[in-house]
């Protein structure tokens, strides 16, 4: 997933993913259950999430070019998705990496 940036597909589906690792969609489902603790559609909307905040402390790319590609098929899915994650909102998560990472005035 992380590799070949599936996730960045927005029709991305259960039974897409089963068909490119060569498993079953129970198989696949089950075992991100009981792996991670996630469903599939929770798995895809994390790996989407992390790439997001990867773009947005490391380009000056739109929030919503960056919702899009991700794998997102709508701003306010990403916005909705990415404060589930990280309890902010993208601007604000951006923001808050700038800052941190800008050097201190002395």
């Amino acid at each position: 997933m992380e590799e070949h940036h599936l996730y960045r597909n927005p029709n991305l589906s259960l039974r897409d993913l089963s068909e490119y690792i060569g498993a079953m969609a129970n198989y696949v489902s089950q075992t991100l259950n009981e792996t991670i603790g996630q469903s599939f559609f929770d798995y895809i909307g994390n790996c989407r999430v992390r790439e997001a905040q990867r773009l947005l402390s490391t380009t000056a790319d739109s929030v919503e070019s960056i919702a899009f590609s991700v794998g997102f098929n709508s701003r306010s899915a990403f916005y909705k998705a990415f404060q589930r994650n990280t309890g902010m909102t993208p601007s604000a998560y951006r923001q808050s990496v700038n800052t941190t990472a800008a050097p201190s005035k002395r």
